[in-house]
């Protein structure tokens, strides 16, 4: 049973930048294969950290997400490039959330490990939910509307955290 289902979106400014980067990734190519091919000058790190950017670029700027509250729990699906993966999170394991992510209150916590599932080029406000797995606190990083919050909020009011923006 799907209660909301919500998928990320993309804005035109946040493109801009995610092509400026893309941008810099292909000069330090081009820099890297000038060192190598012209000046015979094989830089191992080099050609690593430009296929180390093009991976990041790829993951933060060309997979989708789709956020659904269910019967059972928050399921977000991440895709892209063929390539799919699935987290469920139990609404039983759910310690609170937030309208936004405020790093400088949320590092002070007991959060060890924090999922991020947000495309960069998404413009929606980055947030936070906080839960339980394997009996420690798990933070995920996501973006949606205030229409997917208003929907946790009315199931879960006690949990809600708000901060300013």
């Amino acid at each position: 049973m799907e209660a909301y289902k919500e998928e990320s979106k993309s804005g035109y400014t946040q493109w801009l930048f995610a092509y400026a980067a893309l941008g810099l990734i292909a000069l330090s190519w081009a820099y890297e294969a000038y060192q190598t091919f012209v000046l015979y000058r094989f830089s191992l790190m080099g050609w690593g950290y430009n296929l180390l950017f093009v991976v990041l670029w790829a993951w933060r700027c060309l997979f989708r997400y789709t956020y659904e509250l269910t019967g059972k729990g928050i399921r977000i699906v991440m895709f892209g490039l063929c390539w799919e993966r699935r987290i469920m999170i139990s609404y039983d394991a759910i310690e609170s959330f937030s309208n936004v992510y405020k790093r400088s209150f949320f590092r002070k916590t007991a959060i060890k490990k924090y999922v991020r599932r947000y495309s960069s080029v998404d413009p929606r406000p980055l947030r936070i939910l906080v839960y339980k797995e394997n009996g420690k606190l798990t933070g995920l990083l996501f973006k949606t509307s205030d229409a997917f919050l208003a929907q946790l909020r009315q199931r879960f009011p006690n949990q809600y955290l708000e901060f300013p923006e």
